[in-house]
């Protein structure tokens, strides 16, 4: 998998899911009241973030300074986060908890611009990295 495929499948995704939860904002506040209360919430939460972040690191690993970077850091950080959320999970959960009105407008709204930013890397980007001799 190169980055550009991993940039394009993550990056409609996060489009896709983020404008789901933009649409129906009341709908996923109910619903993440309910997960945080449940296994799916520790799924979701905490198992998904590992496993998308872990690909990946194990994938498109590279320090380069490019758009590989920019994908390796994505994918570190969500890795990172998902390890919080499963080795600290009373503290994510009362995070979770404190501020649960406005998490699915501000997941929505990071996911928009995650998913932008990989659909950049993903399809237009590499377009600017040929040059004509």
């Amino acid at each position: 998998m190169t980055y550009l495929v991993f940039a394009r499948w993550f990056g409609l995704v996060s489009i896709i899911l983020s404008f789901g939860i933009l649409f129906n904002l009341e709908d996923a506040a109910e619903m993440a009241k309910r997960m945080v209360k449940s296994e799916t919430g520790y799924i979701m939460g905490g198992v998904l973030p590992v496993i998308f972040g872990s690909l990946s690191v194990v994938f498109v690993n590279s320090f380069n300074l490019d758009w590989n970077l920019v994908i390796t850091m994505v994918g570190s950080t969500t890795l990172l986060i998902g390890i919080f959320r499963v080795v600290f999970v009373k503290q994510w959960k009362a995070l979770i908890s404190k501020y649960i009105e406005q998490i699915p407008f501000l997941f929505s709204l990071f996911g928009l611009m995650l998913g932008v930013a990989l659909l950049y890397v993903g399809y237009i980007a590499n377009v600017f990295d040929y040059t004509v001799h």
